[in-house]
Protein backbone atom coordinates (compact mmCIF):
# COMPACT_ATOMS: atom_id res chain seq x y z
CA UNK A 1 0.00 0.00 0.00
CA UNK A 2 1.30 3.21 -0.54
CA UNK A 3 1.61 6.46 1.67
CA UNK A 4 -1.42 7.99 0.68
CA UNK A 5 -4.14 5.38 1.63
CA UNK A 6 -2.17 4.25 4.60
CA UNK A 7 -2.82 7.84 6.30
CA UNK A 8 -6.46 7.69 5.15
CA UNK A 9 -7.43 4.66 6.60
CA UNK A 10 -5.42 5.98 10.11
CA UNK A 11 -7.15 9.26 9.58
CA UNK A 12 -10.62 6.93 9.44
CA UNK A 13 -9.39 4.93 12.26
CA UNK A 14 -8.83 8.50 14.35
CA UNK A 15 -12.52 9.26 13.44
CA UNK A 16 -14.25 6.42 14.72
CA UNK A 17 -11.47 6.90 17.84
CA UNK A 18 -12.49 10.05 18.39
CA UNK A 19 -16.43 8.81 18.08
CA UNK A 20 -16.53 5.94 20.10
CA UNK A 21 -13.39 5.99 22.40
CA UNK A 22 -11.51 9.39 22.88
CA UNK A 23 -11.70 12.97 21.05
CA UNK A 24 -8.01 13.25 22.41
CA UNK A 25 -6.60 9.87 21.08
CA UNK A 26 -8.73 11.11 17.65
CA UNK A 27 -7.34 14.45 17.32
CA UNK A 28 -3.31 12.99 17.92
CA UNK A 29 -4.41 10.47 15.02
CA UNK A 30 -5.65 12.57 12.99
CA UNK A 31 -2.58 14.82 13.33
CA UNK A 32 -0.26 11.82 12.70
CA UNK A 33 -2.19 10.95 9.62
CA UNK A 34 -1.86 14.35 8.39
CA UNK A 35 1.73 14.21 8.79
CA UNK A 36 2.15 11.13 6.52
CA UNK A 37 -0.13 12.43 4.44
CA UNK A 38 2.22 15.81 4.01
CA UNK A 39 5.53 13.91 4.19
CA UNK A 40 6.29 13.50 0.75
CA UNK A 41 4.91 16.55 -0.58
CA UNK A 42 5.85 18.92 1.92
CA UNK A 43 9.73 19.28 0.37
CA UNK A 44 8.37 20.47 -2.73
CA UNK A 45 5.84 23.08 -1.57
CA UNK A 46 6.72 26.71 -1.31
CA UNK A 47 7.45 28.55 2.02
CA UNK A 48 3.90 29.72 2.15
CA UNK A 49 2.26 26.96 1.07
CA UNK A 50 3.82 25.21 4.38
CA UNK A 51 2.02 27.40 6.74
CA UNK A 52 -1.83 25.96 6.90
CA UNK A 53 -0.79 22.12 7.15
CA UNK A 54 1.51 22.90 9.87
CA UNK A 55 -0.77 24.73 11.54
CA UNK A 56 -3.49 22.84 11.18
CA UNK A 57 -1.44 20.17 12.77
CA UNK A 58 -0.04 22.08 15.64
CA UNK A 59 -3.86 22.76 16.47
CA UNK A 60 -4.86 19.44 16.17
CA UNK A 61 -2.36 18.86 18.94
CA UNK A 62 -3.18 21.48 21.05
CA UNK A 63 -7.09 20.69 20.85
CA UNK A 64 -5.73 17.53 22.38
CA UNK A 65 -3.75 18.45 24.97
CA UNK A 66 -6.28 21.30 25.97
CA UNK A 67 -9.25 18.86 26.14
CA UNK A 68 -9.99 17.30 29.69
CA UNK A 69 -8.97 13.38 30.32
CA UNK A 70 -11.94 11.32 30.21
Amino acid sequence: MNIKRISYALALSGVLTGAILSVRLGALIIASSFILFLSRDIASMRPIQKVIPIALVISLIAIALALPRG
